[in-house]
């Protein structure tokens, strides 16, 4: 994994997460708004995020059954993560990941630490380019 903040590479232990409720709000006057790219293998995607998604894809079937909905992942008829992938169309990955699994995601690639700079605080775009995963947004810089 490859973590780059305005295009430079970083070590990974200088990232961590907004976890609130204001994840994607940048209306606080001072921050320090910095562009973030990661860059993983499909492998690593699939070895990091799988049983979770796995679990939600599951329990959203279950929802959109009972309710009679639709949702993200009606898209790949609830797929594995390998349909997911497969797919020629970056729109369901965008989708599934940004409403149910880009926070849970982040928590186990980055740890919640007092020594982080850059707060990843949205997820803009999340693409399968050749055989990497490639996830786009914004940071705010610890002050």
């Amino acid at each position: 994994m490859n973590v780059y903040i305005n295009e430079s590479e970083v070590d990974k232990s200088l990232i961590s997460f907004n976890t609130g409720l204001n994840y994607g709000r940048f209306d606080y006057e001072g921050l320090i708004i910095e562009n973030y790219r990661i860059i993983l293998s499909v492998a690593e995607f699939i070895d990091t995020i799988q049983s979770e998604y796995l679990s939600i894809r599951d329990e959203i079937k279950l929802d959109d059954d009972a309710q009679n909905e639709t949702s993200a992942f009606t898209a790949i008829n609830y797929g594995s993560i390998s349909a997911l992938l497969n797919n020629n169309n970056n729109e369901p990955l965008q989708n599934i990941m940004t409403t149910y699994l880009d926070k849970i995601f982040f928590s186990k690639l980055f740890s919640q630490s007092n020594n982080s700079r850059f707060i990843i605080n949205s997820t803009e775009v999340i693409e399968l380019k050749n055989d990497t995963i490639e996830i786009n947004g914004r940071t705010f810089k610890k002050l």
